[in-house]
């Protein structure tokens, strides 16, 4: 595994930063808190903004996944919240499975800045890996099921519903103002734009289908590797962001006539947090690689990663909390914006439960020779 930036790859992340800088990222880091206390009348319009923006830079289908780990930690860092990675999965589904002129008018859609809101698991039953039960009707034109903890849906131009439908996994695109589909918004911890969306027939826009010899369920659990990568590599990046904040905080604070992080206590926490993050990002970074080679098969890596992100970017964002104190807590404060984030996005694409329940099969393949592949 290389451990440098290519001259591209270096020269996103400077685009990236001249794009999210120190001014705009107050506006990116409340444009999705639903706080009581805050005016969000025009937040769905500075998202829009701020999807395009991205998508012109280059932020799109045919991006590898090296790039999209560098991009993604940069939005962790400023809190980003929008349809874009779902976008991501999405335009990779397609361009696994449409074929011809289907495929290259979605893909163009996506690049023009088409968002896409991914909704594969409900309350209770499937996993993000295992999607829940859907129906499709008798004409196979519609679809009804329910999907929850689907991202900015009012938003968005289209719905990737996954789902298992006569033992196999289908995927859809469907639009979220179709007759049938009802919305409801979810009242979470991170105060976001998740919700709940039902399906009562709703017509499908189209079916996303695969060449004879490849199911649905081994292509989703590709795209669903590459989507985990993205999303630990956004962990890492939040875990940076509340990292610095509280090295910043522990700066400016005084106690007892000098600045916290003087003390040793808070000092030592706070090293103790950089290490363990510094080797988290190694440890996406690798899966990113993995992800990227030819015959690259980075299930295990992406769920080793995802989880090790996940409760990295929690550990962090509690122990930034306790950094701040009572103020942490208030509304002025960012402190309580990451972790109220990292709480929910560490669930994003599979629980800790769920990871476990994954690696350990994987792990055991590896271990008696069996190489990187599981069924899906």
């Amino acid at each position: 595994m290389k451990t440098t930036l290519s001259p591209g790859q270096q020269a996103l992340q400077e685009q990236l930063e001249e794009f999210l800088d120190e001014e705009l990222t107050p506006l990116v880091r409340r444009m999705a808190d639903r706080s009581p206390h805050a005016d969000t009348e025009d937040n769905p319009d500075i998202r829009a903004m701020i999807h395009q923006a991205l998508t012109d830079l280059g932020l799109s289908a045919g991006l590898g996944q090296e790039s999209w780990a560098i991009a993604a930690e940069q939005l962790g860092d400023v809190l980003y919240q929008g349809t874009l990675l779902d976008t991501a999965a999405a335009a990779e589904l397609v361009s696994r499975t449409a074929a011809g002129s289907a495929r290259d008018e979605l893909l163009a859609a996506v690049a023009e800045g088409t968002r896409i809101a991914l909704a594969a698991r409900d309350t209770g039953t499937g996993t993000t890996a295992d999607p829940a039960p859907l129906t499709v009707g008798p004409d196979g034109n519609t679809v009804t099921g329910s999907r929850s903890f689907v991202g900015f849906v009012p938003e968005a131009d289209q719905l990737l519903v996954i789902g298992r439908a006569g033992g196999t996994v289908r995927a859809a695109l469907v639009r979220p103002d179709a007759p049938g589909v009802t919305v409801r918004r979810h009242e979470e911890l991170g105060r976001g734009e998740l919700y709940a969306v039902g399906f009562d027939g709703a017509p499908v826009d189209t079916w996303l289908e695969t060449d004879a010899g490849t199911t649905l369920a081994e292509v989703w659990r590709a795209v669903l590797d590459g989507a985990r990568v993205r999303q630990a590599a956004y962990l890492v990046g939040l875990g940076q962001g509340a990292l610095d904040l509280a090295v910043s905080y522990a700066k400016s604070r005084k106690q007892f006539g000098k600045p916290l992080g003087h003390q040793q206590v808070i000092a030592l926490r706070l090293a103790d947090l950089t290490a363990r993050l510094d080797a988290v990002r190694l440890v996406v970074r690798a899966a990113a690689w993995e992800a990227d080679r030819p015959a690259g098969a980075p299930r295990l890596e992406a769920a080793q990663a995802l989880a090790m992100a996940a409760e990295t970017a929690r550990k962090i964002a509690a122990e930034t909390m306790q950094v701040h104190g009572a103020y942490g807590m208030t509304e002025d404060s960012d402190a309580q914006l990451f972790y109220r984030r990292a709480a929910v996005e560490s669930l994003r694409l599979g629980s800790p439960a769920e990871l476990r329940s994954e690696v350990a099969p994987l792990l055991k393949d590896r271990l008696t020779g069996r190489g990187h592949s599981q069924p899906a």
